[in-house]
């Protein structure tokens, strides 16, 4: 409260300066202003001041529905390049009302510097909304493919964090729910036979190596799964002499000893340690309940 009192007071606009011949008044706060140089950046203004208008001759103008605060960003931008020796700087916080402002009084290079601000900021969790809302808007159709992108691949708790689910409408929240589904389960057909075949691999590289595992001899050779099977076949899945197979995996890896890791150190050039595969089985049979879901 204490600094928005402050800003009142403090900013230049708050008195008369500089031969200013216009007050804009916004939530009773008077802005005192030059005639030219609103005419020169706002074709609205300049309208507004013609002789058929009541604004041509009023000390002052009552700006309706404006917030003051947004009203001072703007007026900022309107006199930064001759009366601010630093450059007024556009934000995630005030972009959004710079934007809504300087399109409706057409002060075009405040405008194209928002566009090119919402087009050039980093997309985060903090923003993101604000960014697709913005784009929608203003038809970026690049920020807003790229804000969905973006939101597709949150965490659910992430996106509720980010977006206030009684803030948008339920077809809305209902598409970006849709839209991480679809994620998850185009990556998971992505993923799911990389993750078997390295599982087929993990079983021949620890053959080679010597480690102690139970091999099951029905259906495994050398390591290798006989008679073309594959891992998430419904019979290994089923055996039992395979499922100690993968629990003795799990052994092997987290023993971290004997002849066989050191054939491993030799010849991988590091340890398995750290690599536990203590949950395969469960982790394999829920890929296939899931694939097959």
């Amino acid at each position: 409260m204490i600094d928005v009192i402050e800003e009142r007071i403090m900013h230049r606009f708050s008195e008369p300066w500089e031969d200013s011949d216009l007050i804009l008044v916004v939530e009773d706060e008077k802005f005192h202003v030059h005639r030219l140089i609103l005419s020169m950046n706002s074709p609205v203004f300049k309208a507004m001041f013609k002789e058929q208008y009541k604004e041509a001759t009023a000390s002052e103008i009552p700006l309706p529905e404006k917030k003051a605060n947004e009203v001072l960003d703007l007026l900022k931008h309107v006199y930064s390049k001759n009366f601010f020796k630093a450059p007024v700087e556009i934000t995630i916080g005030n972009v959004e009302h710079l934007l809504k402002l300087s399109d409706e009084y057409q002060v075009t290079h405040v405008f194209d510097a928002c566009i090119r601000f919402v087009k050039s900021e980093p997309i985060k969790k903090e923003n993101v909304m604000k960014l697709r809302r913005i784009s929608d808007l203003h038809n970026l159709e690049t920020v807003a493919k790229d804000c969905n992108d973006f939101i597709t691949n949150m965490k659910i708790k992430n996106l509720y964090e980010a977006v206030n689910p009684e803030d948008l409408d339920q077809g809305t929240l209902r598409q970006f729910l849709e839209q991480r589904i679809n994620r998850l389960e185009t990556f998971f057909d992505e993923v799911y036979p990389e993750f078997m075949g390295m599982v087929e691999c993990l079983f021949w590289l620890m053959h080679k190596s010597g480690l102690d595992v139970r091999w099951c001899s029905k259906h495994v050779t050398d390591g290798k799964l006989v008679n073309q099977l594959k891992i998430d076949s419904e019979e290994i899945r089923e055996c039992a002499h395979c499922q100690n197979m993968l629990y003795s995996v799990w052994r092997a890896t987290s023993s971290g000893r004997g002849r066989g890791q050191m054939y491993w150190n030799y010849h991988y050039g590091h340890s398995w340690r750290g690599y536990h595969f203590e949950n395969l089985e469960t982790t394999i049979n829920d890929f296939c309940k899931l694939k097959n879901g």
